[in-house]
């Protein structure tokens, strides 16, 4: 059975913030929670929809810049079920799919400095989503936001997360090393 979709708690959370396009929304939400909450147009337009049909969110027309557009905004039927939602047990963070993980599990197939090679390039990504999460966190510290204390939870969870990532990559790199080194002998 699949998971019910928590897009639709997304785009009520971000309207907290202000009436906003679809397109707006989308920006919004990869400039501020796209560290760890990414939406495609794909979900986020058929969403915007049900949301409305719903009764959670309210649209208006409006003319700007490229023609019309179409404005949303959260009413009180939308504060409830938002609400509801953050009173609800949040699913567990761990992801139970890992193609690195996959390859690692199998690793002692793969040629001689493969799994190796898989490491230093998910250590690289890692190392470069630290100084991401830095500059996030740099730019929330600067904000006067009521918000600021949770958007840093946030931003700490992915920083605490890619420094346990960097240390189990080096820890698990020396160990497929040794473990190569046993094996030419």
């Amino acid at each position: 059975m699949a998971r019910p979709s928590k897009t639709r708690f997304a785009i009520l959370g971000m309207l907290t913030m202000e009436p906003m396009t679809g397109y707006r929304l989308r920006e919004t939400i990869a400039a501020s929670a796209g560290h760890f909450w990414q939406e495609s147009f794909g979900q986020l337009y058929p969403t915007l929809h049900a949301l409305e049909r719903e009764g959670l969110i309210a649209a208006r027309r409006t003319t700007g810049r490229g023609g019309h557009k179409l404005e949303y905004s959260i009413n009180d039927a939308g504060w409830d079920a938002l609400r509801s939602w953050l009173a609800s047990e949040a699913e567990s963070l761990a992801s139970n799919r890992s193609e690195l993980l996959l390859q690692l599990f199998f690793g002692r197939h793969a040629p001689p400095g493969v799994v190796v090679g898989h490491l230093e390039r998910h250590r690289a990504t890692l190392l470069a989503a630290r100084e991401q999460y830095r500059e996030f966190e740099r730019a929330v510290l600067a904000e006067r936001s009521p918000d600021r204390p949770y958007w840093l939870a946030t931003i700490r969870h992915g920083l605490a997360m890619t420094e346990a990532g960097l240390a189990w990559a080096d820890e698990t790199m020396a160990d497929v090393r040794e473990a190569g080194k046993e094996s030419d002998t």
